[in-house]
Order: C-alpha cells, then structure tokens, then sequence
C-alpha cells in the first residue's frame, strides 16, 4: 500500500537505527507513520510504503518498509526548506523574496545560476553559494536515497553511503557497486550483490569476484582465525559465486596486486590473509623477536625476595622464586596457570621488587572487569589496555583502522598484562607498538581458558613458539587446596570426572528432569534458597552462566525470568520500554558494543570509553528528559538517551564467552540440553573458573560429563606461531 504526504511533526526518531514515529499529512486525514525516516523532516514530501497496523497502546498506525522524499515544489514548501538550511542571515523574509522573484524556475536558479540571487536584497555572494551548494547536496541526497531504495537498501544506509561518497555516490555506485564495502564498513556482500546484480553487473565481473573473496575472509577471521587455506576458500567461492576456478584464481591475483590480500606458501600449503591481519601479526612476531634480542639482566634477587616474602607474609615455592627471577631479568616472559597456582602472588611480588629497585610499571588487562580484578587481588592500579594504548575511536570490524591505528609510546620500564588470553592479534599488534625499546614485557594467563573473541590465539601461539621465558604454573596452593572448585577445575583440564559433595564444599549439584525444572531452581536458587543459607557478605554478587543465548536456560529468556525475581517490578515503577526488553531502575546491564566515544564520570573526574563485556546497574531513568544513567563496576557513570538502549542487555545472565576476564563471588551454571560442536572442556573449565567462592550446576549430569569428555573444539587457523619461530 502507498501513501503520499507532507510530514506534519516528528515524535520520535532513533538515530542510532533510524527508527521514526511522524505524522503525516495524508489528503484530509493525518496518519502517525512508523518505520526507518532517517534524514526525515518536518515539511517535507513523502512517499511511503507498507500497511496498516494497531498497536495496544498508540492505536492505529502505518507502518512502512520503503520511504522516498520528493523535492519541495509548491512555494511554502520551498520556502521553508531555504529558510531551514541553517544558512546564516538566511530565513523566511528571504526565503520568500527568491520565490516571488523567479517562480516555479526558483530552484533551477539556485541550483545553477546561484550569481542571479545577487539581486535580492539580503544576498551576497557567500549566502547564494551556500544555498546552492546546500540545495545540490540535499537533491543528491534524494535522488541517491531513490536510487539505493529500488534495492531494498534503506535510507540509514544511504545516508551513510551518501556521508562517505558525497555528490558523486550514484556514479561511483554505477561504476562499481561493490566498492561500497571499502567506503561503508557496515555494507555486507549480499547487500552490494543485490545492487550489482540491479545494475546488470556481470556475475564474472573480478569486482564481484574480489569482493565476493574478502567477504568471505572476513567470515573466517570473525570466527577466529587470522588466515585460511586457499584451497577451501576457493571451495566456498566457487559455491557462493557460481563463478569458474579461473575467475577465482584471476581475483586472487587483482587482490594481492591491489594490496588487499597477502598470500603465504608455508609446507606445501597456501594461506590467505587479508592484507591488514597479515601486516598484524608480522608487526606483533617482529617486535617480539626484537625484544627477545635485546640483552637481559642478570640481577641476583634471593635477598630482595626474601624480604617481598616476609613483608607479604607468603612462602613461595620455588617454581614461584624462579618465575619472580625470569620475569625482571628478561624481556618477554609468560606466567601461565589455572586457578589457584598462584598467578597474583608472582604479581605482587613482582611489583613490590620493582619498587624497590625505582622501576616504574603499568598492569593492564583486555577489559574493564578484568582490570579491577587485579586492583582489587594485588591493590595497585590497573588500566584496560584500551585506555593505556588510548585507543579512542574505531569500528570493530574495521582492521585496517585498528592494525593501523597511531600508538603513542609508553613511558614505563614494565607492562605487566593480565588475562591474556582474551588478547586478539589486533589488540596484541598495538600493544607492541607502544612497547619502549627498553621495556619489558610480562604477559599472564591461563592458556587453557577460551581463546579471544577477535581472530588469533595470541597467547598459545607464543607460548607454542617458545619464544618468550615460560612459566608453567601446576601446583595449587594450599589456601586454594579447599576449594572443590580450584581442585575440580584442574580436574577437568585433565579430563577427569567431576566430582560432587553434600556438604562441606563450595561447589553444589542440583539434578533436574526438564529444562522447565531447571529455570525453576534458578529462580528459586535467586529468589530464596541461597539467601537463606548464606548471608549477602557471603554471596556478594551472584552471576548465572550459560553457554547459550537462545532456549529457554539461554540468556534471553533466563534474563526475563531473573529480572523479575531480582526487581519483582511493577507496571507504576519508573521504567522505559526498547523493543522487548523493559529497563527498570537497579537493573543489571551489560554494554554489548564499544562505544569509545561514550562520556563517563567518576567522582567529577570525566573520561570517555565504555566497553564490550562492561557490566553495571541503571541507578536513575528520567522519563521526561528521556535517559537513563548506568553505574560501572568501576563506579564510572554514563548517561544513554533512549535511542542508545540498543548498546545494553540485561546481565542477571551472560554467556559464559562474555564472563571471560571476570571473577564472580557466587556463580550459577544451568546445564540442561547440548550441543556437540558448542559444548567443550575448554567452555565449561572457562566457566567453572569465573566462581570465587561458590558454584552450582543445575541441570543434567550427562551434560557435564559430556562437556568434561568433549575435546573437540574449532580449532584456529594462525600464522603467529611459524612467524615467531622464523
């Protein structure tokens, strides 16, 4: 059904996703319109397309899929569109003298004889060439927005098509539509396929072919890798393209002629790499290699730990005495270990002999939670390594911005960086970058954790090369001894069952028959169980588990259930619906992008830069200016206007990849249904490792010992480990 209108009054825009609530001016009647109106504004002339839909709460209204705007024709509408140019000196009075000057030819004079304005009183020569370039900006805008919507793209996308190619965006489409994937970071394959295919492009074109390949690349690095084997990524071309083997090898070669991608011959193999995660990864192995070159001290230390020991009351083992000596007297050192194996006591140890001997340090870790983790177990500072390499502003999927991005050398003699194991080779690349040729590099994790988000296994790959000192942490200590947990955690890394006790321990079995059950005693666990056992000094934060997102023990519906457990809210409590998710003061949420550009304030001190994985509580919504503000674990505070609600989800349960980094005093684990390819020890060691002080699984027993048994897990495909080793 279509629709023709003038734009009467916007009641809502989104600019994050364009989504627009306006009144339209439709004949006699007045229509509420809803859908993407991005760029929409009052006075304009649509065109919409779509039906008509009741909601329970706004009543009838028409919600549309496709927008086109028309260009103002009838002298009101055009003087308000000259006098809402935001052109300086330049409003209705105008505005109106140009229209009874030149008529229905007034936008043909503006357009291209902008000197004819000089007649008007009120207009120089500045003014009549801003209105023109204004005017043959917003028509481009319009007709681009036109062109782009015969394929299905919307007007956000054209807007940011049009943000990035300006004026000449049609033409630059015309010539190559998939060159839109180099200038717009959010334009997919399928989408510039579709437009191509709009414009007759041959299927063979090497434009599509080229792209159709880094397409493809990108799938493989977002799950994990860095590289693939050529031969299977011509396997998936040939079927996605339906291209000849020729036309596949023919891209290849425009690919690494334009410098996109770097091909590499390793034992009879060829790998592909986009360009970017090639120079990454050679950036990170040559930095690290020239560490290694560099000489080493040889400071003897016993007396200086002698006195850390006593002053920290700890006797260390030798295996810690000998990890404390590799660490200051080289340059790259790894500590790596699981819970319990006394990963924080070298730390401190570390720090306090740099102390003494009037070196300066930095601790970092991936992610905020991590680094308040280790302010709070060694009490010195610690910052992201975002925030230490000051990287502001960039696209997650954006590589070459990342593997290029300007890092400013760090002015200390030691970096110490903790959870290593989350550090993709992105990350890891500006790390190196901001490495002083005379600091030392000390990296600490626990490499049978799961591998970061990003592409790489950054820490197995050094450790695998034995290019750095390596320390291998095994034994638990004896505080750690007591714990079920530290104890079962290690057995499971071994590949051993897990074992439960009714008592005296601080790991819990609860046995369901349904996944019904299941939800069941988490909620129960939440609601009353666990308080009436144990006191909230005890319990501290609570955190729910779960592998998975979707299902009924999944974090959407498990989220639903707990909120009203935690909150028991109430249709009169201050709250404010998004989508359908409703944020209620003294939620639980979680930032689920980086948003590098969000203000925060800790105490009247301001900064910028809240991250993926970031967990807080909303402590105010205010409904009528239209925000809310969410507290960090790190008590920074940020405010988020309604249309920002897309960057949080509620946290009473996160997945079990979000929780890495992370230390929860109390955690809950459901386990009831399995996936083969999902459900690894790898997962469930990661998860067990997350509890400080209690866990409990409720679920099935199978599920468990499914997990423990099951070793199969992606494995990624890198190049660090040879490079390094070269």
């Amino acid at each position: 059904m279509q629709i023709n209108g003038k734009v009467s009054s916007l009641i809502y825009h989104n600019e994050k996703n364009g989504y627009t609530v306006f009144l339209l001016k439709a004949e006699d009647d007045y229509i509420t319109a809803v859908g993407d109106g991005t760029g929409v504004e009052v006075g304009d002339k649509v065109k919409i397309e779509g039906d008509f839909t009741y909601h329970k709460t706004y009543g009838e209204q028409f919600s549309f899929t496709k927008l086109d705007k028309e260009m103002p024709s009838d002298a009101d509408s055009l003087i308000k569109y000259i006098a809402d140019s935001k052109i300086k000196g330049l409003g209705e009075k105008t505005a109106e003298k140009i229209i009874k000057k030149f008529g229905d030819d007034a936008l043909e004079v503006i357009r291209y004889k902008p000197d004819l304005l000089l007649d008007i009183k009120g207009m120089n020569e500045a003014k009549a060439d801003a209105l023109s370039e204004y005017i043959n900006s917003e028509w481009e805008r319009w007709n681009l927005t036109s062109f782009l919507s015969k394929s299905d793209i919307g007007l956000k996308m054209s807007m940011k098509i049009y943000d990035a190619l300006g004026i000449n965006a049609i033409n630059i489409i015309k010539e190559n539509p998939y060159a839109l994937m180099d200038f717009v970071s959010s334009m997919d394959f399928k989408t510039a396929d579709k437009l191509a295919s709009n414009l007759n492009v041959d299927k063979t074109s090497k434009e599509r072919v080229s792209a159709g390949i880094i397409y493809l690349i990108s799938y493989f690095i977002k799950e994990g890798n860095t590289c693939v084997e050529q031969e299977l990524l011509t396997e998936y071309a040939l079927r996605m393209l339906e291209v000849s083997r020729d036309c596949v090898t023919s891209a290849y070669e425009q690919l690494v002629f334009k410098d996109k991608i770097q091909i590499e011959e390793v034992n009879d193999k060829i790998y592909v790499y986009r360009k970017s995660i090639y120079n990454a990864e050679k950036s990170v192995a040559e930095h690290l290699k020239e560490l290694t070159q560099k000489p080493s001290n040889n400071f003897k230390l016993d007396k200086e730990i002698d006195a850390v020991s006593q002053d920290l009351s700890i006797v260390l083992s030798e295996t810690q005495i000998e990890a404390i000596k590799m660490c200051i007297n080289n340059n790259l050192s790894v500590i790596t270990g699981g819970p319990g194996t006394g990963k924080t006591t070298i730390i401190k140890c570390i720090i306090d002999i740099l102390k003494r001997r009037g070196l300066t340090y930095v601790l970092a870790a991936p992610t905020g939670r991590a680094a308040k983790r280790i302010t709070e177990t060694t009490g010195e500072n610690a910052k992201t390594l975002h925030r230490m390499l000051e990287i502001t502003k960039t696209e997650d999927a954006d590589f070459d911005t990342m593997v290029n991005y300007p890092i400013d050398v760090i002015d200390t003699d030691v970096i110490i960086v903790d959870e290593a194991s989350m550090i993709d080779i992105l990350l890891m690349n500006n790390l190196v970058k901001g490495l002083k040729s005379s600091t030392k590099l000390i990296i600490v994790g626990d490499a049978d954790q799961l591998p970061s988000v990003g592409p790489g296994k950054v820490l197995k790959d050094i450790i695998d090369s034995g290019i750095a000192h390596t320390c291998f942490l095994t034994e638990i200590y004896r505080q750690s001894l007591k714990s079920d947990i530290v104890l079962n955690a290690h057995n499971v890394k071994a590949g051993e069952r897990i074992e439960f006790k009714k008592e005296d321990t601080d790991m819990y079995f609860i046995e369901t028959e349904s996944l019904e059950e299941t939800v069941k005693e988490v909620e129960t666990l939440l609601d009353y169980r666990l308080k009436s056992k144990y006191d909230e000094g005890f319990l501290g934060e609570i955190q729910v588990l779960t592998p998975i997102k979707k299902s009924s023990v999944g974090v959407y519906e498990l989220n639903k259930v707990l909120q009203k457990v935690k909150l028991n809210p109430t249709s009169d409590m201050i709250h404010r619906k998004s989508g359908d998710r409703i944020f209620y003061e003294n939620d639980k949420v979680m930032q689920i992008v980086n948003n590098y550009d969000k203000n925060w304030d800790l105490n009247g001190v301001q900064g910028n830069g809240i991250y993926n994985g970031d967990i807080g509580k909303v402590v105010k919504i205010n409904t009528t200016e239209q925000y809310l503000i969410v507290e960090y674990d790190d008590c920074k505070k940020a405010k988020y206007d309604f249309d920002e609600l897309d960057q949080l989800e509620h946290a009473y349960a996160i997945t079990i990849h979000k929780s890495q980094g992370s230390e929860f005093n109390t955690v809950i684990i459901p386990l009831y249904i399995c996936y083969e390819k999902l459900f690894n020890r790898n997962l469930i060691y990661t998860a067990m490792t997350r509890a400080k002080n209690l866990l409990i699984f409720v679920g099935r027993r199978q599920v468990i010992d499914y997990m423990v048994n099951n070793t199969n897990e992606k494995t990624r495909i890198t190049g660090l480990k040879r490079k390094l080793e070269m």
